[in-house]
């Protein structure tokens, strides 16, 4: 071997080791991209999955998928985002079935909501957490757990973003469900509504209250409310509008000393635009759609506009074929063509 043959192969040599190396060095990175993307892809999966299954209600199949995208990555905003507003919207559609507790729901989504107060740099976003905590009080406090002061954690919400619409409304909810204090409450809902946001959900929870309090004062309150969100160009579920029906069959006919006070809630013409947005379009059976009529007629002739009811109470008679039937729409009609007639 010639002299310096030696130390040329040790240097070729040392070429090759850093070649190596430097390719098994490419192939982690390689890798670990590699890995970074099939995480990434697998939570776009499991977020778009997410998304179907929160759209259609099953919440829960909704919480699995996010769980095993936090478990791929458990420091993902994306997720962790996603997981606090699927807890808000959980809890503020919360249902349980049989044999089940609210507890059962609120013990996976409280820890979440604490977690987002807690790191979210929105005020907003932080109060919006903070009153569905507040929430799972409420919920908890049903099943007969002491302790836990809804009202207390709806005010921490409002301290950290005033006029909060979600812990003022839920602290309207509060103030009728314990003993349908109307005027504290009022204050909280027109709070809520001064917030400018979530105004449908503020409007649901001020109703849902409002008719769980079935008194007279509650009663003439909700038609407030209604005449306010017609104005509004709001929306009322079948659910709410069903309860809402029932409450004239308890008001107008036959007429009672409370009837007045309630159809003159709101100014008797706008009450009875109210009433036909809610009912015109409802499809009603037999029975509903001659008192539809009839009440439509009462609140008509409240409201001077004469011959819309008489037009209207004559219709019912027609329709009645045999007054033992339905009596007290037969009289109420009877009653109102005379009382009407008198005036052509």
């Amino acid at each position: 071997m010639k002299a310096g043959t030696l130390p040329k192969i040790l240097k070729w040599v040392g070429y090759g080791t850093a070649i190596l190396s430097l390719v098994a060095g490419l192939g982690k990175i390689t890798k670990v991209i590699s890995d970074r993307v099939e995480a990434r892809r697998n939570i776009r999966a499991l977020l778009s999955s997410e998304e179907v299954q929160r759209q259609g209600g099953d919440y829960g199949s909704a919480w699995r998928s996010l769980e095993q995208a936090s478990q791929i990555d458990p420091h993902s905003a994306e997720v962790l985002d996603a997981r606090e507003n699927l807890a808000m919207e959980w809890l503020e559609n919360i249902r349980v079935l049989e044999g089940e507790k609210f507890s059962d729901i609120t013990q996976k989504l409280e820890p979440v909501l604490t977690r987002g107060v807690v790191s979210s740099k929105s005020a907003p976003r932080k109060a919006d957490l903070q009153a569905h905590v507040g929430w799972t009080y409420f919920l908890i406090s049903r099943e007969g757990r002491g302790g836990l002061d809804p009202a207390e954690a709806y005010a921490r919400a409002v301290q950290m973003d005033r006029n909060n619409p979600y812990a003022e409304a839920m602290w309207g909810h509060w103030a009728l469900w314990n003993g349908c204090n109307l005027s504290d409450a009022g204050r909280h809902f027109s709070s809520a509504l001064a917030s400018g946001r979530q105004r449908g959900f503020v409007r649901r929870m001020q109703l849902s209250a409002l008719l769980d309090c079935s008194d007279d004062e509650s009663d003439n309150e909700i038609v407030r409310v209604l005449n306010a969100m017609r104005k509004e160009q709001g929306s009322v579920d079948q659910y709410t509008r069903d309860h809402v029906f029932f409450i004239y069959y308890t008001k107008i006919v036959p007429p009672r000393p409370e009837t007045t006070p309630f159809i003159n809630a709101v100014p008797p013409g706008e009450h009875v635009a109210t009433f036909r947005w809610l009912f015109d379009g409802a499809d009603l059976n037999e029975s509903k759609s001659l008192e539809r009529l009839c009440y439509l007629a009462v609140l008509q002739e409240a409201a001077a506009q004469r011959d819309q009811a008489l037009a209207n109470y004559r219709l019912v008679r027609s329709k009645i074929t045999n007054p033992n039937v339905y009596p007290s729409l037969w009289q109420a009609a009877a009653t109102g063509i005379q009382r009407l007639s008198r005036h052509q």
